[in-house]
């Protein structure tokens, strides 16, 4: 079940499903601390109605989530997702896909666009968000030192 997160402890919840994506992101970007740990971010993000928290529950616990925040620019308002994490042992079982098109069908109507960042090694991440309808828009370069 899908629901808009406001309640601080679900909002934790959601802290440690963040921790998680943190700490899987370290496959790909090595500059990540590998004892990072997300502390009552989301319960400040969730303070601001624009923001939008949504979390998937099963059997009462939060399994997903997904965030998004908004973003403009000169003339157009946008959405950012930026973040999306369905723990690994739910994953496969469609969680992920379900957050992000009630994602979509929340903001489409209040924005004009919504951009998600990923990381470049992340194919997977790349093809699911294509899925969507998603294309590449921007790329960021890096040089590590």
């Amino acid at each position: 079940m899908i629901e808009r997160v406001f309640n601080k402890e679900i909002a934790n919840s959601c802290d440690e499903l963040l921790t998680k994506l943190i700490q899987d992101e370290r496959q790909y970007d090595k500059s990540i601390d590998k004892d990072f740990i997300v502390n009552n971010y989301f319960k400040n993000i969730v303070k601001n109605e624009e923001n939008i928290l949504l979390c998937y529950k099963q059997e009462n616990k939060v399994v997903g989530y997904i965030f998004l925040k908004p973003i403009c620019n000169d003339t157009q308002k946008g959405y950012l997702i930026d973040g999306l994490y369905v723990d690994k042992q739910y994953r496969h079982n469609g969680i992920g896909k379900l957050l992000v098109k009630e994602a979509i069908q929340l903001v489409n109507k209040k924005c004009d666009f919504i951009d998600i960042n990923v990381l470049y090694a992340n194919k997977i991440a790349f093809e699911f968000y294509k899925s969507f309808g998603f294309d590449e828009f921007k790329i960021n370069m890096r040089i590590n030192f």
